[in-house]
């Protein structure tokens, strides 16, 4: 994984589904130094295939990046298809739609890219993601060096 550039945090998502034991997403965020910001797992409850995993780990960590920094983002993320529907400047009409217009509305209130990365670069966040599908876990870390009294 390399470091954003100066100036950005890079967000790293990914979603794990699984017919027999459901969904999770998996997300970390880095600064510029490559330091971690947050690393968090969610169970994602209402989910029907690894696309819509996809799209809601990229959405949790959007929302959650926003609250933890304000400067640029980039975005990875290991599926093709959710990178594409995503950059994509047509009105999405699949049943994905509400997923991709609240990720395309938080992609607005900051500059941002957004890219495709191979799932070798992408472990981490692929390990936090099964672990909440797996496990049923939320859970949340938080560098705390970086919280402010």
């Amino acid at each position: 994984m390399e470091p954003p550039k100066q100036g950005w945090v890079k967000l790293n998502t990914d979603g794990s589904f699984a017919e027999s034991d459901g969904a999770g997403a998996g997300m970390i965020l880095r600064d510029s130094a490559g330091a971690i910001i947050f690393s968090a797992c969610r169970t994602l409850f209402s989910c029907r295939d690894a696309l819509e995993a996809e799209l809601g780990a990229c959405m949790e960590g959007l929302s959650f990046a926003i609250q933890r920094s304000d400067q640029p983002i980039e975005v990875e993320l290991d599926s093709s298809n959710a990178v594409s529907m995503i950059s994509c400047e047509e009105t999405d009409r699949s049943v994905y739609a509400p997923l991709v217009g609240e990720i395309k509305h938080l992609l607005s209130l900051r500059k941002f890219c957004i890219t495709h990365v191979p799932r070798s670069q992408n472990k981490a966040s692929d390990k936090l993601a099964s672990f909440a599908r797996s496990e049923g876990r939320t859970i949340t870390w938080l560098d705390r060096a970086r919280r402010k009294c």
